[in-house]
């Protein structure tokens, strides 16, 4: 691409004239049709007028605005002197075809316009037999053409003459290089935006698909807004974005962010089919919990510690060592309650529908199926170990009955049937083995004083 000319100086000097080889004898009209050059000439010219008109032109629209930035600014300011010298070419190149259409008209045999459609310059018919016509047409074609470049502000204006067709040759030479900056604007343009595309359709779904979860608004419009970033910088910048690694960064950035949201919109909407059932599968469970723990509470209801083994001769003591699986006496601490505290806030999401917030909380309807199940386990085992304990205690009184008994006989036997103060202690170990609830610790402990009783009686 040529270098743009330098910048005028806004001090006054000469027009410019190009010098140029005399005209050849086909120039002069000698060896060729001026009629047809001129037609060839006013067709080139219209050609390059129209596409002067940069707003219909392709990619050319950005040549004329203030919106463009980075390499696509820079490429543009490169050809805004080509885009000024094309105009300013075609308008001088147009003055002199006007000439030469009039000069042909005159010609003898030239159609003349009449009526409505004679143009204000169109001459009489008795101007049409002009001698030497050719030759006249041939030099104003071939004549110098002067173009008229408008400076910088401030600066004069800078006239250059050269011959039409080399004016037109130039327009044409300054249209090229315009067309391939606008092509490769448009080019880089239909990269970006294909780019884009894909991220627009996937962002697009996504959005649709979030209104069925409850999508905060502001995770939506952080990804738009950067989405509406690299929207602009494609658009006021395609030559940068196309081959930009900040561009490709943040494309690629939003890619991934679309990925992520895309795969946690895929677990809210998992949670909006699933999770409702699961909720109501966790209410049954917990209720069937309820009622376990409530049966474990009633099975050890009335149930005292065993308690545990002596030697029959020490007395008892309140508080002494327990039976092994003294640690899981008696029912759990219930919690069913609390686990229902917690369903309730999952159940509070699914009817509000707040599937994306779910999603943070997808862990907690498994925890608490797991929760049910271990609380479960622990209250159906508390209510059979109540079962067992409930037979030991009665194997305990049995056994106790039988000692108390046996020692009985044994005061007789020391003659000690009347002592009032065996008798009371014997009273209190039957009413201790008849009590209900029966406590077998009390029992222990007033059956074991009675026996101590007696043996230090006998050993006296």
């Amino acid at each position: 691409m040529p270098e743009p000319r330098a910048a005028r100086h806004p001090v006054a000097r000469r027009p410019l004239e190009l010098r140029h080889q005399p005209l050849t004898q086909h120039q002069q009209g000698g060896g060729g049709d001026p009629e047809a050059e001129l037609r060839r000439l006013a067709a080139e010219c219209s050609r390059l007028s129209h596409a002067l008109m940069i707003r219909d032109a392709p990619g050319l629209p950005q040549s004329d605005r203030q919106e463009t930035a980075g390499a696509t600014a820079r490429a543009w300011q490169d050809v805004q002197w080509r885009i000024g010298e094309l105009a300013a070419q075609l308008a001088a190149a147009q003055q002199v075809l006007d000439r030469a259409e009039l000069l042909r008209r005159r010609q003898p045999g030239a159609p003349v316009p009449a009526g409505p459609d004679a143009g204000p310059d169109a001459a009489p018919a008795s101007d049409l037999t002009a001698p030497n016509g050719a030759a006249e047409l041939t030099a104003l074609l071939h004549g110098p053409c002067e173009v008229v470049l408008t400076g910088a502000t401030g600066a004069p204006a800078e006239v250059v003459r050269l011959p039409l067709p080399e004016v037109i040759k130039r327009a044409g030479e300054h249209h090229a290089a315009i067309v391939a900056v606008a092509e490769a604007v448009a080019s880089a343009r239909t990269v970006v935006v294909g780019q884009l595309d894909p991220l627009a359709r996937r962002f697009a779904e996504l959005r649709t698909r979030a209104l069925a979860v409850a999508v905060p608004a502001e995770v939506l419009t952080g990804a738009e807004a950067e989405f509406d970033t690299l929207r602009r910088v494609a658009d006021r910048d395609p030559l940068g974005a196309v081959d930009g690694v900040t561009w490709r960064a943040a494309r690629e950035r939003l890619a991934a962010q679309l990925t992520e949201l895309g795969v946690r919109l895929g677990r809210a909407e998992e949670l909006r089919v699933r999770l409702p059932s699961l909720v109501d599968e966790l209410r049954l469970l917990i209720g069937r919990l309820d009622a376990d723990e409530t049966e474990a509470r009633y099975a050890w209801r009335g149930l005292t510690a065993i308690p545990g083994p002596r030697t029959g001769t020490e007395p008892a003591v309140a508080g002494s060592g327990a039976a092994p699986g003294a640690a899981e006496f008696g029912a759990p601490v219930p919690q069913a309650g609390a686990l229902r505290v917690r369903l309730r806030a999952v159940e509070r999401r699914c009817r509000h529908g707040q599937w994306w917030d779910a999603v943070d909380e997808a862990a907690e309807p498994a925890a608490i199926s797991a929760a049910v199940t271990a609380a479960a386990e622990r209250a159906v085992r508390a209510r059979d170990a109540a079962g067992l304990h409930r037979q030991r205690l009665h194997e305990l009184r049995v056994e106790l009955r039988g000692r108390l008994d046996a020692f009985q006989r044994k005061a007789f036997s020391l003659g000690r049937s009347e002592d009032l103060s065996l008798t009371d202690l014997y009273n209190e170990a039957r009413r201790q083995l008849r009590a209900e609830p029966f406590d077998a610790e009390a029992a222990d402990r007033a059956v074991t004083r009675y026996l101590y009783a007696v043996n230090e009686e006998g050993q006296a």
